[in-house]
């Protein structure tokens, strides 16, 4: 051999195969963390929405039933707060970012 040819590595892959793989594997990985925490966390948001929801329904009956205008329920850590007025039920409730309101006309119209 000269010594100016250079020894190919023909048993695996060279040192800079091996850093290119490494540094194209951690560009996607830090591409898709943000992304994955925004479908997590607007899926959070969007199950408190169904709970207020079902909360507010909940309600309804409640009102129908005994005439209660008022009441809070709890899951997972969360107060769901129900009140009846005029001809509205409202349901207010801390999601990941804010405080929301979510009122249901008994029409069964949504106000957000």
């Amino acid at each position: 051999m000269d010594e100016g040819e250079l020894e190919l590595n023909e048993s695996g892959y060279s040192f800079v195969e091996t850093i290119l793989s490494i540094g194209i594997f951690m560009l996607l990985c830090t591409s898709l963390l943000p992304i994955s925490y925004t479908m997590k966390t607007n899926l959070s948001n969007k199950k408190l929405e169904v709970i207020a929801a079902e909360t507010a329904y909940e309600g309804l009956k409640e009102y129908l039933h005994s005439r209660q205008q008022e009441g809070l329920k709890t899951i997972e850590n969360v107060d769901f707060h129900w009140i009846f007025e005029e001809q509205e039920i409202c349901v207010t409730f801390q999601n990941t970012r804010e405080i929301r309101k979510k009122c249901i006309q008994l029409t069964g119209e949504v106000n957000e």
